[in-house]
């Protein structure tokens, strides 16, 4: 039996250069049309970057090499926080052999690129892989995932450099039926 080719159905710039709230349903032939400055090569930009981000390359390898660097992918009108922190958001809808699987991803760009949180859902809005930047002092990232095993989660500090969605198959070992469902997800 052949496992099911993932296919990304969507694509989600909640937040990213001047697009906002904006989802792309994806088909095997889809055109972007639209005037000049309208977001299509944003659109394109942005799929590339979670393609690659997905891959296991380091945040700064997508997104320090443009011109303004990676605050150039913040919002304009975006204002920063109470410490200062601004950023930007994508996602996207996979369809694969974990089913129906929603990933987002938030990037804090400044003061500092790293990954602020992201978040892997799968059927029914199950938390397969959760992170969140708790402690911006470390340069980590809180994990947690999903196992279904004696222990339901499972928490680890990851790098705050990298998706823990590419990490995941050098951490978890696929002993019980959740953390192969996890890592298919994945």
């Amino acid at each position: 039996m052949t496992a099911r080719a993932a296919v990304v159905t969507e694509l989600r710039l909640s937040s990213y250069r001047s697009l906002r709230g904006l989802v792309v349903p994806l088909t095997p032939v889809t055109l972007l049309t639209g005037p000049s400055g309208s977001g299509k090569s944003t659109v394109l930009e942005a799929y590339e970057a979670l393609a690659r981000l997905g891959g296991g390359e380091a945040l700064g390898e997508v997104f320090g090499t443009v011109s303004g660097g990676p605050s150039a992918y913040v919002p304009q009108r975006a204002r920063p926080d109470g410490q200062g922190r601004r950023g930007f958001r994508l996602g996207c809808t996979v369809d694969g052999p974990a089913g129906t699987v929603h990933f987002d991803v938030a990037v804090q760009a400044e003061p500092e690129l790293r990954i602020a949180g992201e978040r892997l859902t799968g059927a029914g809005g199950r938390a397969l892989l959760s992170t969140a930047l708790r402690d911006p002092a470390r340069r980590t990232v809180q994990a947690e995932w999903h196992t279904a095993g004696a222990t339901r989660v499972t928490r680890a500090p990851l790098p705050d450099d990298r998706l823990g969605t590419a990490l995941l198959p050098l951490r978890v070992a696929g002993t019980t039926e959740g953390q192969r469902h996890v890592l298919a997800a994945a």
